[in-house]
């Protein structure tokens, strides 16, 4: 269903003449002030662009991994061209374009809505006070008294009268999109039938809402693709979307060549709804294949939605512990399942008429694309019979001895056509003990998967169930094993040795979007993004008390491992692969089995009672495979998801009376998906109103920008003699004028000579935004760096790379600043060099694959360089061992690890 009202536009509206959209009276006056100086902004960001020489960023960083075997090529192709091959069904031609015309909507930006919305709600503030009400939880009597407050002192329309106003008109908001329905089902245990309700909201109705959205409905995909790169030799394909993978492909050549594919991503996991556990809730999120990921990942309209809520079966003292009960759970969960899956199970197989935001009418086949889960669920969703069973892997059919030997292997897919038949086959026999057999023999239960119900052309629960790498890497192999492991090693050897570890993590630079440890070796148990953190900075922090000595070698090599690990897991996460990347990952992932292997055989005297042999480190084994088949992995992380988990436990804590739970926790879920509804269509109506700081202030006079970098924190001006003063003590900032001086007379666009004098003003800036395109999706990305001696009351001096004629060298950002010269506004940074020479031939930095950087003297490090020429920042680790040498952290992000691992190779420091 869809309800999407549409409005006559105010006449009373005004155009912008900057821009030409349209506005209210209300704030059009300092709309069109802003939107103009902008315009001149932008255009003398283009002048200044134009008079700098251009900057070769990538000169000595754009080489590829490998070189491709040169192919037949179209003439006039050049490098970074995108080839985009359709799927015959499409019937659209091949295409190539320049990259700078390439358009995708990586960074979706809501357009301005044209009708109102804070509907159904009478008015803005209507929303907004019941926003309030829902989120604090007022009663009634508290609703009842806020009410009258704002309408004693109103200065705009109100019009909601009490909580009953406030609660039916959440519950009109609640229906804009597809609503809840409740059904009950029945499943047989020993003779009885036991009932079971569920709550569910049909996916075909929820889709139809999305591809209805005029705003959402523009960015779905039906039309499977490959995508390629020039990269001046041959094309090289690279997948990221899942349309843009193997499976979307095969499944669109499984069905009529008119019709398009509508895919699904669903979640199901249990959720602890009460601090201590005792209470849990089973939601079923969905989220929409053939919308990019930056729609589908979010939390607002087109990202995920709460479809079902599954019942959870309690356990029973007569049965527990017995495959008769196991059974029964797993069939009661798909008995449910089935209701969340049923509005899809027909389209499927004959597809299904749907009107489209663009009012063409289009035939869809709906399928299950991808499964995201971890591995207690997908063992319920496979039918297999879990970690202890014969053959525990939910995706293929490798013994449960076998399992820390992944690679290589030739072991069979599990298919759902061969498990619905060996059910079959098992179910012909007479006798309950050759049942019994046959299904055990591939560790399959006596079970209906309600995933068979679907089109098994295009929907294989075996093949849309997918590597997590929330559950396997970091609350999994890392944070159940490794790190554990390592901690008690690292115990073994001392508390000094354990209190250095900590020490080496608070000295770490802090980096954005990355949390900063002041301790460590106490966590034993914390969430996913920490374990995360955790597991891409220990190299950085244990390495220098672990050297490669008899006392420690079994440590060593575990941190080894670790680094191997996370190389793997790196590249696991890349926003963008490429044929080469999957091809570099495959053999990262053999090089860490390798070390592994020896690890465990080293250190069986040391733990002789532990198993590797277990289920997570097997499933690596398909992680480049499910690369292949269906894209990047944040396609199917289950972190996403498991976000939507905090709104539940709220609701259930905040908004019940912690009995017969499910009925009280669904009304708040209706809310709050009619909330978000509106929020996000109000938040893009205010931003076409307010767009940013610069339209509420005007011309923001604290910043100087361009496209590539841009300056804030601004302080008052200086004169370079007081500038000198200030940092008198500080040997970088000798001769500070005459260095200044030769430093812009060098400048080629600078054409008359200068001269700045003591008494001559310039502006300092105490951060600085770097925009660049990352090596990884080629979008545009950026850094927050700081330059500030009192940076949330710690000293912050940042590191960058920085881009030369000669190449690049990394240096730490002392002093920002403008300086005016012949009218011309120049961003100058004072930086200190790190580009000594190192002689890199320490066994460490090759075993655990450092990029070693050493300052310059202080009295001879400091230089002045264009802003300009900045490529990125970078976060550098003290290297305990070797004071004034540091170590490029090429684990923070995926563009760093990238870059490094390009500079390594030109550098011949890898094989």
């Amino acid at each position: 269903m869809s309800a999407y009202l549409q409005y006559v536009p105010d006449d009373r509206q005004k155009v912008c003449d900057t821009c030409g959209r349209s506005f209210k009276p209300k704030g059009f006056d300092h709309h069109q002030r802003a939107c103009e100086q902008r315009a001149r902004e932008s255009e003398e960001d283009g002048e200044l662009w134009a008079s700098i020489p251009p900057v070769q960023v990538y000169s000595v960083l754009r080489s590829c991994l490998d070189r491709s075997e040169p192919e037949n090529v179209p003439e006039h192709t050049s490098v970074d061209d995108i080839r985009t091959e359709f799927h015959p069904h499409a019937r659209i031609t091949m295409r190539i374009e320049a990259f700078s015309d390439f358009t995708r909507q990586h960074h979706y930006e809501p357009p301005c809505p044209d009708r109102h919305p804070w509907l159904p709600f009478r008015c803005q503030l209507d929303f907004e006070v019941a926003g309030l009400v829902h989120e604090t939880v007022l009663t009634h009597e508290q609703t009842t008294c806020l009410i009258q407050l704002v309408q004693h002192g109103r200065t705009e329309d109100f019009t909601l009268k009490n909580y009953a106003d406030v609660r039916n008109t959440w519950e009109a908001a609640s229906h804009r999109l597809t609503p809840f329905e409740k059904d009950t089902i029945t499943v047989p245990l020993d003779g009885n039938d036991m009932e079971y309700t569920v709550y569910f909201r049909s996916l075909w109705d929820w889709g139809v809402d999305i591809l209805q959205h005029p705003d959402i409905g523009p960015h779905c995909i039906f039309d499977a693709q490959q995508l390629s790169k020039f990269d001046g030799d041959s094309f090289i394909r690279f997948i990221d979307e899942p349309w843009t993978a193997d499976a979307f492909w095969e499944c669109q050549s499984q069905i009529p060549p008119e019709a398009k594919l509508l895919a699904f991503i669903l979640y199901a996991d249990k959720s602890k709804l009460s601090s201590f556990g005792h209470e849990k809730g089973y939601p079923v999120i969905a989220r929409l294949a053939n919308l990019p990921v930056t729609i589908r990942n979010r939390n607002g309209v087109g990202g995920g939605r709460v479809v079902g809520w599954l019942p959870l079966v309690k356990d029973d003292l007569k049965y527990k512990g017995t495959q008769q009960f196991a059974n029964f759970k797993v069939a009661v969960w798909h008995a449910a399942f089935k209701k969340v899956l049923a509005s899809i199970i027909p389209p499927s197989k004959h597809g299904h008429w749907a009107n489209c935001w663009d009012d063409v009418v289009r035939l869809f086949y709906t399928l299950v694309l991808i499964l995201s889960a971890d591995y207690e669920e997908q063992s319920v969703m496979s039918l297999t019979r879990g970690v202890m069973s014969n053959f525990p892997c939910p995706i293929c059919l490798i013994p449960e001895d076998k399992l820390s030997s992944v690679m290589p292997h030739n072991y069979t897919l599990r298919t759902c056509q061969a498990m619905n038949d060996l059910l079959i086959k098992a179910r012909a026999e007479h006798r309950k003990g050759q049942w019994e057999a046959i299904l055990k023999g591939q560790s399959i239960r006596d079970v209906d998967n309600t995933f068979h119900k679907m089109n098994r052309k295009t929907t294989d629960v075996h093949r849309a169930l997918c590597y997590d790498r929330l559950h396997i890497v970091l609350r999994g192999l890392f944070g159940d094993h490794m790190w554990p492991e390592l901690q008690v090693l690292i115990g073994l050897l001392g508390r000094d040795f354990a209190v250095k570890v900590d020490q080496n993590f608070d000295a770490l630079p802090r980096w954005r979007n990355m949390n900063h440890f002041d301790a460590v070796m106490a966590i034993t148990f914390t969430d996913g993004s920490k374990y995360e953190d955790i597991f891409k900075l220990i190299v950085f922090a244990a390495h220098d008390i672990l050297p490669n000595t008899d006392e420690c070698k079994i440590a060593y090599l575990l941190l080894r491992c670790i680094h191997a690990y996370l190389e793997v897991d790196l590249y696991a996460a890349l926003e963008v692969h490429t044929t080469k990347m999957i091809a570099a990952g495959r053999k990262a992932l053999q090089s860490f089995l390798e070390l592994m292997n020896k690890y465990i055989r080293k250190s069986e005297a040391l733990w002789p009672d532990k198993n590797w042999s277990f289920l997570k480190i097997h499933l690596a084994a398909h992680l480049f495979n499910d690369i292949e088949a269906k894209g990047a992995t944040r396609n199917y992380n289950t972190k996403p998801n498991e976000k939507c988990h905090g709104p539940l436990k709220e609701s259930y804590q905040q908004q019940t009376n912690f009995k017969n739970v499910a009925p009280q926790v669904h009304r708040p879920i209706f809310n709050i998906i009619g909330s978000s509804f509106n929020l996000d269509e109000l938040a893009a109506y205010d931003a076409r109103m307010d767009e940013d700081e610069v339209d509420k202030t005007g011309p923001d006079t604290n910043i100087a920008s361009n496209f590539h970098i841009r300056f804030g924190s601004r302080q008052p001006k200086k004169s370079l003699e007081a500038i000198d003063e200030r940092h008198i003590d500080n040997p970088s900032f000798r001769q500070f004028c005459t260095k200044l001086n030769a430093f812009l007379n060098a400048l080629p666009t600078v054409l008359q000579q200068v001269n700045m004098l003591p008494s001559d003003e310039i502006i300092e800036f105490r951060f600085l935004k770097v925009n660049y395109e990352s090596l990884v999706d080629f979008c545009q990305t950026t850094d927050y760096l700081r330059c500030s001696l009192r940076f949330h009351n710690l000293p912050q001096y940042d590191c960058i790379i920085v881009n030369t004629t000669t190449g690049v060298f990394f240096a730490r950002l002392l002093f920002l600043f403008t300086c005016n010269v012949n009218d011309t506004s120049y961003p100058i940074a004072l930086v200190h060099s790190y580009d000594a020479d190192t002689h890199q031939t320490c066994f460490k930095d090759k075993h655990l694959k450092f990029w070693r950087v050493r300052s310059q003297p202080r009295e001879t490090a400091s230089e002045f360089i264009l802003a300009e020429s900045i490529i990125r920042g970078v976060a550098l680790a003290p290297d305990p061992t070797i004071p004034g040498d540091f170590l490029v952290m090429d684990t923070v992000d995926s563009d760093i690890f990238l870059r490094m691992k390009q500079m390594h190779l030109a550098a011949r420091h890898l094989d």
